[in-house]
C-alpha cells in the first residue's frame, strides 16, 4: 500500500474519498465542505477497496488492518476518535483548507446540488418553509431539497472556522 501522506503542494478539488462505515459524520463534514466523499456504510472492504482503485479515491479509517490490505494503493489512518477532530486533520493532512466549495454537495448522498426554482418543488416544502424562503437547491442524486433556513448561519460559521483554523 501506497500510504497518501500528507501533502506541501496545492491543494487539489480532484481529491475524492471513500469513509468506512466508522467514519460516517466525518463523510459528512467532508461533503458539507465541497469534498467527493462516499461513505461504506453498506460496503466491505473489498469493496472499499475495489471502489478504491477503480475511483481514484483515498480510504479513510480507523482501521489498520484495512490499511495493511496489499491491494490499498491511497489510504490515511484517521488517528482523532471525534468527527470534528478527524475533520481537521483530513484537511490538514491534505492541504484542503483554500479547496472548500461548502453546501454544494448533498451531505446525505453527496449528489452535487443545482439551483432549483421554488414553483419546481413548491409541492414538496413545509407551509412556513413555502412561506418563508425563496432560494432552494435541489440535490441531483438523492432529490432532497436544501434552503438557507435557521441553521445555515450555524452551518456556514462552522465551516468558516475550520477555513481559518487549517490554514
Amino acid at each position: 500500500m501506497t500510504e497518501a501522506l500528507p501533502l506541501n503542494t496545492e491543494p487539489s478539488m480532484d481529491r475524492k474519498f471513500i469513509a468506512d462505515v466508522h467514519l460516517g459524520r466525518l463523510a459528512k463534514y467532508l461533503r458539507l465542505c465541497g469534498f467527493d466523499t462516499i461513505c461504506g456504510m453498506t460496503l466491505t472492504d473489498r469493496e472499499i477497496i475495489n471502489l478504491s482503485k477503480k475511483e481514484n479515491r483515498i480510504i479513510l479509517t480507523r482501521d489498520k488492518e484495512l490499511l495493511k490490505n496489499k491491494h490499498v494503493i491511497l489510504g490515511y489512518r484517521i488517528m482523532s476518535e471525534n468527527s470534528v477532530g478527524q475533520l481537521g486533520e483530513v484537511i490538514k493532512s491534505y492541504n484542503l483548507a483554500k479547496n472548500f466549495h461548502p453546501f454544494t454537495r448533498c451531505m446525505e448522498c453527496n449528489g452535487l446540488l443545482e439551483d432549483v426554482e421554488k414553483e419546481k418543488i413548491i409541492n414538496r416544502l413545509m407551509p412556513k418553509t413555502r412561506d418563508f424562503y425563496d432560494v432552494f437547491k435541489n440535490c441531483q442524486g438523492c432529490g432532497k431539497i436544501y434552503w438557507e433556513g435557521s441553521h445555515y448561519e450555524k452551518m456556514k460559521k462552522f465551516v468558516d472556522s475550520l477555513i481559518i483554523n487549517n490554514q
